[in-house]
């Protein structure tokens, strides 16, 4: 097992789970075997000092492959998370100033406050009239989140607050609003759709993370945000619509940015490279895409699940629809979501290709330098996530092996939440994806080998 850094501190006491991300790491040389040190090392969390020298004077990032890098190598320092994930998740542009960035916030606003505004009209145009004096009309959160926000709002309107001044002048704002509002209108909304969409949005808002702080307690004004933010993504990207699990995705982006239209834009955007997978068959496709790649990785577990009737492989659906959420405690389930999303190592980066270059060196050297005809045999669809169900299920696989039944397989899966350790998970995951890399070429060298003694 490697070593992790987490110890008390000098007081004795012990760390928080902040404290600990920001401490973690991982000496990789402990490990047994074929060590992944061969391969990389996990190293700390990307620290601000570091973040920093990504900069240049007018608040570019200079390098985003070398960012995406640090990011998947050891996730984000809590405390520049929210900065990080900006970029990362592409609410402002690698290559935006600093002051090109202010204004990009203010339009971002001035855009999603119009879009949400522009769907409470419909919906009290469209929809049947509540009434308030029925509790069974008005889902008990919302009940509860009302009226804490109407105390909320008489002791505000006790108080004496200062006028908060704009980022950008009084102008500006008024031709953001007023553009934002045009481009609301334009959208069309299915209403039929959406009122769908916000019934299941109702279930769904009430049991999202209730055990983190930001949605913990009665009324929580979050919980509000949340369903806010879902209900404008729905009824503005009616192909996708509202599908379950969205409410487990969004909630992160709201507890690290803290702020409604940047977790709206940052949510959507993620929402966009991922939708396929909530789409009729996705979800199905890429479970099918851990099953290819188990076949090819570890063909005596495959057989296995194919003999016992599991061939399907269903069981790692949560996995991918939550990005592995429920597997670990909260910090690390951020440190995996970011690193999965950093979209460094894919089959399709500069890093999959150099390891196949590598391998075909040592084939050609094998072979006496002969020339062989390169075949592409290597499926790109294989994201890096799908490694990571590979590397849980590669782990446990003893445990898998005594499973012969579904019900025995998804007891041994749900065993394992908040028991696996993060890194080593992130290792294996790793060093399955070079070696993936490297049996493409071995497998297309012998097929070349076969065509010669045919």
């Amino acid at each position: 097992m490697c070593e992790n850094s987490k110890k008390p501190n000098e007081s004795g006491k012990h760390l928080t789970i902040d404290e600990k991300a920001a401490a973690n790491f991982v000496d990789c040389s402990k490990l047994s075997g074929e060590s992944p040190v061969q391969i990389s090392e996990r190293t700390r969390a990307l620290s601000n000092d570091v973040w920093e020298t990504f900069f240049d004077a007018d608040g570019r990032v200079v390098n985003e492959s070398a960012l995406r890098k640090a990011v998947f190598k050891g996730g984000i320092d809590y405390r520049i998370r929210k900065e990080v994930w900006s970029f990362l998740f592409g609410l402002y542009p690698f290559s935006s100033t600093r002051r090109e960035r202010e204004a990009l916030s203010a339009e971002n606003d001035a855009r999603y406050q119009a879009l949400k505004m522009r769907w409470k009209e419909l919906v009290q145009t469209f929809e049947p009239p509540v009434n308030p004096d029925i509790p069974e009309s008005i889902p008990l959160y919302l009940r509860e989140c009302q009226s804490c926000n109407a105390e909320l709002n008489e002791l505000n309107a006790q108080g004496n607050h200062e006028q908060e001044v704009p980022l950008v002048g009084e102008d500006r704002v008024v031709f953001l609003t007023l553009t934002a509002k045009f481009h609301a209108h334009r959208q069309p909304v299915d209403m039929v759709k959406l009122r769908q969409s916000i019934r299941v949005i109702d279930k769904d808002v009430p049991r999202t993370d209730r055990g983190q702080v930001y949605f913990e307690g009665k009324g929580n004004q979050n919980l509000l945000v949340l369903r806010d933010i879902l209900i404008t993504y729905s009824a503005y990207h009616q192909d996708v619509g509202y599908v379950q699990g969205m409410n487990d995705i969004l909630s992160r982006f709201l507890i690290v940015l803290g702020s409604e239209a940047e977790a709206y834009w940052c949510f959507t955007n993620y929402m966009d490279s991922v939708k396929g997978d909530f789409l009729d068959d996705g979800m199905l496709n890429k479970i099918e895409h851990v099953r290819l790649l188990l076949r090819k990785m570890d063909e005596h577990l495959y057989n296995h699940f194919e003999a016992h009737d599991m061939g399907d492989m269903l069981f790692v659906h949560r996995w991918l629809v939550l990005t592995f959420k429920r597997e670990f405690p909260f910090e690390d389930a951020l440190t995996m979501f970011e690193i999965i999303s950093s979209q460094h190592l894919e089959l399709s980066s500069m890093e999959a290709e150099r390891e196949r270059e590598r391998q075909r060196a040592k084939e050609l050297e094998r072979d006496g330098g002969e020339f062989h005809v390169q075949v592409v045999d290597m499926n790109t669809n294989y994201s890096f996530e799908v490694f990571v169900c590979l590397a849980v299920l590669k782990e446990y696989k003893n445990e898998l092996l005594k499973s012969s039944e579904i019900s025995s397989v998804y007891n041994t899966i749900h065993s394992l939440s908040m028991k696996m350790d993060l890194n080593i998970i992130l290792m294996r995951a790793e060093e399955l994806f070079f070696k993936y890399c490297r049996k493409s070429v071995e497998d297309c060298f012998q097929v070349v080998d076969l065509e010669k003694i045919s």
